[in-house]
């Protein structure tokens, strides 16, 4: 079974914390290898929200694992 929608914008053409166009499927929400490939590879993004769910696919982040690191950066 394959995929109708694009792995990082999710089929709706935008990404929602940018609200900018998805570059993968350039806004038009289709399914794409790039797309698929990034979502498999791609470091966690919890940076931009609570550091607890990767916005992206949606698993716990490392911040949020017995595996922390032991740096935290802030953002001062």
């Amino acid at each position: 079974m394959t995929d109708t929608k694009c792995a990082i914008c999710k089929g709706n053409g935008i990404i929602e914390l940018l609200g900018s166009e998805c570059p993968f499927c350039n806004g038009t929400g289709e399914p794409n290898k790039p797309a698929k490939s990034y979502l498999d590879s791609h470091i966690c993004q919890c940076i931009l929200l609570d550091r607890k769910r990767c916005p992206l696919c949606g698993k716990r982040c490392h911040h949020d694992t017995p595996n922390k690191p032991k740096i935290l950066l802030t953002p001062e």
